[in-house]
């Protein structure tokens, strides 16, 4: 188990503020709030989804940390949210207010994700990490309170939790290699990828957890696998999408696949009806594009973009020299860039909470 020594200070500051502030700083972080990783400016932005409007920068610096602390990674709970710091070896824990509430130590922390309740987490390794520990961040949200888990193999990156909350997987940089993690049990389970060297960047699973897609930035693919009952994949079909597929992502309703293409400055989407791809989106503001999140109502998909980041094969490590990037807002339907926001240098990861249920 990994905390952090200022854990005991934060947790009792943070409580104190919460009286001193009353009831606003129960209330529940909209779905409608994006929070956005500016790797290279040690800041996170929270942009409201509806307005296209910055509400706030939180800056690093004023939490104690220094200028390459790297933000790198994003989950959005209803009351708190986490984010991967890959230049300080920590994820931080915060809460709707904006303060934080508990840190722990983690080598080169990468992806997060939370589960459906925002009880668990998983955090995988930096793509900047050559060999880091092949094991996982795993353990408690609420405190944030992290165990280690072994996968297996090496370098595990990217990381997905199903809807249900029931499993989740993980992948590796080094193998063509997915791990299965039982949520109940803990138990993980091996699955060999056949095919060319992959180097897995990100994973999905759509809504009704029937499919799950792996993009590889090495063989420029989105690989298809389908899920049985019990949540274990089959390879089912690939496409060749381009140079370093990103992170990809599922729309509200499953039926379509978006990618960035990092090589290529554009956005793919796939249909998953008999998977080909429905359209390729590019723009101005798409400048190694790496995440994308949509609006709660499906309306707008939201782009992070490296900016000027140097192209390389991991993420842009906390000293790269990018320019400004943008923050792309596409509109689902038509395809077309509505807005751009610049938020500052190297944006990566990006995450909101969870639409509440009627």
């Amino acid at each position: 188990m990994r905390t952090s020594d200022g854990l005991a200070y934060t947790i009792a500051f943070c409580l104190g503020a919460a009286l001193s502030t009353g009831l606003a700083a129960q209330e529940p972080i909209p779905a409608t709030l994006l929070y956005v990783c500016i790797q290279d400016d040690a800041a996170v932005a929270i942009v409201d989804m509806d307005a296209l409007e910055v509400v706030e920068i939180v800056r690093l610096s004023e939490l104690g940390y220094g200028p390459n602390a790297a933000p790198h990674a994003i989950a959005v709970s209803s009351d708190h949210w986490y984010v991967s710091l890959i230049g300080e070896h920590r994820v931080l824990q915060l809460d709707a207010g904006n303060r934080l509430v508990a840190t722990a130590e983690m080598e080169t922390p990468g992806m997060v994700a939370l589960d459906p309740t925002g009880a668990r987490i998983l955090v995988t390794r930096s793509m900047s990490a050559t060999n880091p520990p092949r094991l996982l961040g795993f353990g408690g949200a609420r405190p944030l309170d992290l165990d280690e888990l072994d996968v297996l193999f090496p370098r595990p990156h990217a990381v997905a939790i199903a809807p249900s909350g029931r499993v989740a997987y993980t992948a590796s940089l080094a193998v063509n290699q997915l791990a299965i993690i039982d949520l109940d049990s803990d138990d993980v389970e091996l699955v060999d990828v056949p095919g060319p060297a992959q180097a897995f960047v990100q994973l999905a699973v759509s809504p009704d957890e029937r499919t799950l897609v792996a993009s590889g930035e090495i063989s420029g693919q989105l690989l298809v696998f389908e899920l049985d009952d019990s949540g274990r994949p089959t390879s089912s079909t690939s496409l060749d999408l381009g140079e370093r597929p990103f992170d990809p992502v599922f729309s509200p309703d499953g039926r379509e696949v978006w990618v960035p293409i990092k090589g290529a400055n554009e956005v793919v989407v796939v249909e998953t009806q008999g998977w080909t791809v429905r359209d390729r989106i590019s723009s101005a503001g798409l400048s190694q594009p790496h995440a994308i999140e949509f609006s709660p109502d499906g309306r707008r998909a939201f782009v992070t973009n490296n900016g000027g980041a140097p192209v390389e094969l991991d993420h842009g490590a906390a000293h790269s020299s990018g320019g400004a990037a943008q923050l792309v807002v596409i509109d689902s339907e038509t395809r077309e860039v509505e807005a751009t926001l610049e938020l500052g240098s190297n944006l990566t990861g990006l995450g909101r909470a969870p639409a509440r249920r009627p």
